[in-house]
């Protein structure tokens, strides 16, 4: 009946750790707690301690105590009834681990324990029955064992632990209620007293060492479960769930390490914070989110959910949560163009005014029509300017002239996994960002480009290991890896991104898009109404998406847009992030031609798009989805669509 028990196989917590070592979450099943150690890992305070209050005899005796069960027995006998223990450290365990803690205190009970103490001693060492016990016996406040009675009440672990701190958990199992120092301190500390004068008696320490270890003034910590980085754990538990079916109420004692950096987690949740607190009453943004991916594994870095996991509704992870991306979606547009050879980067658009009639309304028709955030027409101006000073009119000509399908294609493939409709259900705001994606699928994206088109899944785990050390899974960047785009395109618009003069007309020159001294690419969103505010931006080594907002759909105030509300957190973390590395960018691809400083896949280099004149359009049937044509165009240029959803015009930048 005793055979086949260990320690690793005690029914313990998750520890959930970032990519150093350092713990992010001890999570337990209903707040209870037990974290198994081995013998040698505890502090030999601890041991002494146990063993003299105990059971001092632990050593020689062969499970059960003849002498303490018959003072138990006397004692019982005076008092008409079985009141005392006498029970030693192995029938304590066989208790715990196969009678119950609570069972009736009958004669027979005691009998069977004492059988089962003795088989116990006959098939295992006292190391190893000392170790199981220490392991599983409560001790209070939700904990079982002593590594998670270290961490609860003193914020430290089982091998660490000092004499006076030893001596106050190695009395609580007795009555660990009666004794638990958060609850009534004066019995806790004369409990401690008894430990210390049995160590005495027992030879483990002096007396002096007992005076010293009693007057020391211990602080002794309420239980709490808080959790490092906690949108990234609930995002993690949701990851193992999903693809692991590993469930915290498993107690399997799983070693989970994740891919997070505490130090970079630390830095984002300080800039997420600072930039709420100076700026959110006064724009009304009370809430972000914030995901920085490796680009080279799609691990995930850093990862803030929002403002205060604790507040009410706090819980909810922005950073995982579906939201307009605004014109940081223009990214795909702009990436499908260059990939259709219909553009290049110098390809010139014309930024004037556009009606598109689509079916709706009383009159069969309503009119689209897209507006510039200044509510300004700029003329006859190159793709890549287009593209830099976010412009929606030319956006919206480059996506009819891709087609809606080659635009969806192209951010599915790098990475966004929130388009699941089917393609004839988007309409011409797509490339706005009409429609919701995750700030995780905006880092993936832009992770994507940063690699020069592979694309790395997000990567919240490095390794799963049971409670016996042996590996569940170990991750393999190699085989989370997909060509989405060619390195051509995508250095191409990383250059785009990259060149602080290709935005200075609307975002001014030198601005939070830019780190001194440093190559980085950036794109900005905001969305109608200005609920949303974005940035997204990269670095070869970094890739780091922002969004900034309510979660209940609040508008933000005062014009707040992705270069005032998102950018500022973006750069700032970013800079922070990428201190003392130096600064790298991409040599141009041997499928890449250069002229001067704009960059062109061979045999584009004339290419001139037929959106730069958009003349008057008479009414017909384009079906943007399938590129037919089937009624009327004007010089070869869709001008109608026949069919879709209006959508009210967005200005967003």
């Amino acid at each position: 009946m005793v055979t086949g028990i260990s320690s690793s196989g005690l029914p313990q917590d998750m520890l959930i750790f970032d990519r150093r070592g350092n713990l992010l979450a001890d999570v337990g099943d209903q707040g209870d707690h037990r974290i198994v150690v081995p013998l040698s890992y505890i502090s030999p305070n601890v041991i002494n301690a146990t063993i003299a209050v105990e059971d001092h005899t632990f050593y020689s005796n062969s499970g059960v105590d003849p002498g303490a069960v018959l003072r138990a027995a006397l004692a019982d006998y005076s008092q008409r009834g079985v009141k005392q223990g006498g029970s030693t450290i192995s029938q304590q365990l066989v208790k715990q681990l196969f009678i119950g803690p609570h069972p009736d205190n009958s004669i027979q009970r005691k009998a069977k324990e004492a059988v089962l103490a003795l088989e116990l001693n006959r098939r295992y060492s006292k190391s190893q029955i000392l170790e199981m016990y220490l392991n599983t016996i409560f001790y209070g406040s939700q904990t079982y064992g002593i590594e998670a009675a270290a961490r609860s009440y003193f914020q430290t672990n089982a091998h660490d632990l000092n004499l006076a701190q030893a001596s106050m958990l190695a009395g609580l199992p007795q009555a660990p209620t009666q004794y638990n120092p958060l609850i009534n301190l004066p019995a806790a500390k004369k409990r401690q007293l008894d430990v210390l004068k049995a160590m005495v008696e027992n030879h483990f320490i002096t007396q002096k060492d007992a005076d010293a270890a009693y007057a020391t003034k211990l602080q002794i910590h309420p239980p709490v479960n808080r959790f490092e980085a906690p949108y990234f754990v609930d995002y993690v538990l949701k990851t193992l769930r999903q693809q692991y079916k590993i469930l915290p109420g498993d107690r399997h004692g799983y070693r989970v390490y994740t891919s997070l950096d505490l130090n970079l987690q630390h830095i984002a949740e300080q800039v997420v914070r600072d930039q709420i607190a100076q700026k959110g009453n006064f724009y009304n943004f009370h809430d972000a989110a914030l995901v920085s991916m490796d680009p080279k594994t799609g691990e995930i870095l850093a990862m803030v959910g929002g403002n205060d996991y604790n507040r009410p509704g706090g819980w909810i992870n922005m950073a995982d949560r579906p939201r307009q991306p605004g014109s940081t979606f223009k990214i795909y547009t702009y990436t499908a163009a260059i990939e259709s050879r219909k553009f290049n980067m110098i390809t010139p658009i014309l930024d004037a005014p556009l009606v598109f009639p689509t079916w709706g309304g009383t009159s069969g028709f309503e009119p689209y029509i897209p507006l510039n955030y200044d509510l300004r027409y700029h003329g006859v101006l190159p793709l890549k300017m287009a593209m830099g000073n976010s412009l929606n009119i030319p956006a919206v000509k480059t996506e009819l002239r891709v087609g809606i399908p080659n635009v969806l294609s192209a951010a599915r493939r790098m990475g966004v996994t929130h388009l699941t409709q089917p393609d004839e259900n988007y309409s011409l705001s797509l490339t706005l960002g009409g429609y919701e994606v995750t700030p995780i699928d905006m880092a993936t994206g832009v992770s994507t480009l940063a690699t020069l088109g592979v694309r790395h899944m997000p990567a919240p785990l490095l390794s799963i290991k049971d409670a016996t050390g042996r590996d569940v899974f170990t991750y393999d960047p190699s085989k989370n890896e997909t060509r989405a785009i060619s390195p051509e395109v995508a250095f191409i618009i990383a250059s785009i991104m990259s060149d602080d003069r290709n935005r200075c007309m609307s975002f001014g020159c030198h601005g939070d898009l830019t780190l001194p001294g440093r190559h980085v690419a950036a794109k900005t969103g905001t969305t109608q109404a200005f609920r949303d505010n974005w940035t997204v931006g990269f670095t070869p080594t970094l890739a780091t998406a922002v969004w900034i907002g309510n979660p209940d759909n609040t508008a933000l105030s005062h014009n707040s847009t992705g270069i005032v509300g998102a950018a500022p957190i973006w750069h700032k973390f970013m800079q922070q992030a990428l201190a003392g590395t130096p600064d790298q960018w991409y040599p141009k691809p041997a499928g890449v031609h250069q002229v001067g400083d704009n960059y062109f896949l061979p045999g584009t280099e004339n290419v001139r798009s037929q959106v730069l004149a958009w003349p008057t359009c008479r009414f017909g049937s384009y079906n943007p989805y399938n590129l037919t044509y089937a009624a009327t165009l004007v010089d070869g240029v869709p001008c109608v669509l026949g069919a879709g959803t209006r959508k009210v015009a967005v200005k967003g930048q």
